[in-house]
């Protein structure tokens, strides 16, 4: 007898739960759009209240030269940095900064001064790629990461690879006259990053 009220409760309990998964299928979502007005406050507020999430540098990095600012045009590399003093006549124009990357040249953590400061740049979108553009660009391969890679300007030489997410960059020492150490690099657009400011 023990058994058979067992039985008997987990037969109703099985039911139970058959008729809610029946009752569950058979509601209908009904999705309420907001008024045009309220869609428009919701995406300014995100807009304004989220850093563009896109770029990899992160809010308030910079690009700073800190080894090589007298080399030639390509040679010069830009780190990626957080200003610590922002460059004004007290300063000579020049900015205090802390390296947030480092190498063989630059130790990682460590302050310096200098004017050459890219303050704002944005990842390349291949509409905006034309031949003969100034760019940065980096042989550091995307899937390494782009947070950490060090910056270069580059001529664009070539957009007839763009469908193919390709460019080529030219690396120059010098801008007015041609050089033994000139090179050419085909990098993918994300290796190619538009100077702003």
């Amino acid at each position: 007898m023990k058994n058979s009220i067992i039985k008997k409760i987990a037969y109703v309990l099985f039911a139970g739960l058959l008729l809610s998964f029946a009752g569950c299928a058979g509601v209908e979502t009904v999705e309420i759009a907001p008024t045009e007005k309220a869609a428009d406050t919701v995406e300014t507020k995100k807009s304004e209240a989220e850093p563009d999430s896109s770029d990899y540098l992160g809010e308030g990095v910079v690009l700073a030269a800190f080894y090589a600012e007298d080399g030639g045009f390509s040679e010069t590399r830009y780190y990626p940095a957080k200003v610590l003093t922002p460059g004004s006549e007290e300063t000579n124009g020049e900015y205090q900064l802390v390296a947030m990357v480092g190498d063989f040249d630059v130790a990682e953590g460590t302050e310096h001064w200098t004017d050459d400061v890219i303050l704002k740049s944005h990842p390349a979108q291949k509409d905006e790629l034309e031949k003969g553009e100034i760019v940065l660009f980096t042989k550091r391969e995307v899937k390494e990461g782009l947070a950490e890679a060090m910056w270069e300007k580059g001529i664009i030489a070539s957009t007839d690879e763009l469908y193919k997410g390709v460019v080529t960059v030219d690396f120059v020492w010098h801008l007015d006259r041609a050089d033994e150490g000139d090179r050419q690099y085909n990098l993918k657009i994300e290796q190619i990053r538009i100077i702003d400011e």
